[in-house]
Order: C-alpha cells, then sequence, then structure tokens
C-alpha cells in the first residue's frame, strides 16, 4: 500500500502538534506514515482523509499516533488506544462489507 501525504494532511498534523517550522518536516512525514502502516495493519485498508466515519476515526488514531511519536512515546500509544482500534476495526469492516455489497450488485 502507498501511503501519499498531502499537503494538508502534513498541516493538520503540524497544527496539531503546534509546529509553525518547515525544517522537521521530513521527520514528521515519516511519523505520519508510520502511524498510517501502524493503522492500516491494525484496522485493514482505510482512507485517512475521506468523509466517512472510518476515515474520520482513522485520522483522529493518526494524529494521536502523530503526537505520541513527536513526544517520544510512541510505545506506550497501542496499549493507551486499544478502545479506539478495537471500535476502528469493527466500522471499517462493516463500512468495507457494505462497499463490497454495493459494489457486487
Amino acid at each position: 500500500m502507498n501511503f501519499e501525504i498531502s499537503g494538508e494532511l502534513l498541516e493538520e498534523v503540524k497544527n496539531q502538534l503546534q509546529i509553525t517550522f518547515t525544517e522537521r518536516d521530513p521527520m514528521i512525514k515519516n511519523s505520519i506514515k508510520s502511524g498510517m502502516a501502524f493503522v492500516v495493519d491494525k484496522v485493514g485498508p482505510v482512507d485517512f482523509e475521506g468523509e466517512s466515519l472510518a476515515s474520520i476515526k482513522a485520522k483522529d488514531l493518526l494524529l494521536n499516533y502523530c503526537r505520541y511519536d513527536w513526544d517520544g512515546f510512541r510505545q506506550g500509544f497501542e496499549v493507551d488506544y486499544l478502545r479506539d482500534i478495537l471500535s476502528l476495526q469493527i466500522t471499517n469492516g462493516i463500512e468495507r462489507r457494505i462497499f463490497d455489497a454495493k459494489k457486487a450488485k
């Protein structure tokens, strides 16, 4: 899976982290890619910039992942957000099943 980072997503993460400078953008992009990979690994393919419930939940998880990574506490993220990860697994599974059913018709 290719994890492309839009300028809007980068700016949203930087706003969440309260970062106004650009010197760390490559590091932040790596954090975003790691976060995307983490979320997709746990819940399956998901659109981080869509308007569906799964997309909104996925972006929220991604932003919080980046915050934990920026603060140097990435190892605590999964434990602290387990409930949200499980909820997104269910939501994403339901949305993908509905999409597949509509596509099959």
